[in-house]
């Protein structure tokens, strides 16, 4: 009997001294998503078809050349900022993790801190309530032999 309210007010400690910890630290609902652009892939290559070439002048060929290559510099430098934008998501993520790990860790902590004293509390009560049990055996043991001598 006296190990079932051990357990039980271990458990009820364990219990509460979790729910504190969950209250003193509320996850979020969820992560924000990247803000970074994506660059638009819409590059369509200058047709390098013989009956083509032979329908516009050599000067257009030159102009779809020149706009194909812009539009590839322009994409370039598109990846290059999205690239940049996202290691910059990924790397404040990771640091974000790092820190919710970091305060779970403490939290844990605390919490085996807490279990483990109020273990020791409850089994030195337990200990205590056991040499009361023998002490007060070995009293009506030594009560019930006066008794019978007489």
């Amino acid at each position: 009997m006296i190990r079932q309210i051990a357990i039980g007010t271990f458990v009820a400690g364990l219990c509460s001294g979790i729910s504190v910890a969950l209250a003193q630290a509320p996850l979020p609902d969820g992560y924000p998503d990247p803000q970074c652009k994506k660059p638009q892939v819409n590059m369509v290559m200058p047709s390098t078809d013989e009956r083509h070439r032979a329908d516009v002048r050599t000067s257009n060929d030159s102009d779809a050349v020149n706009s194909y290559n812009a539009k590839i510099k322009r994409f370039n430098g598109d990846l290059t900022a999205y690239n940049d934008c996202m290691h910059a998501y990924i790397d404040k993520a990771n640091a974000d993790v790092k820190i919710v790990q970091d305060q779970a860790n403490a939290e844990l902590k605390l919490i085996t801190e807490r279990a483990n004293s109020s273990m020791k509390a409850i089994q030195d009560k337990i200990r205590q309530a056991v040499s009361d049990a023998q002490s007060t055996n070995t009293a009506l043991a030594q009560d019930t032999a006066k008794l019978r001598k007489q």
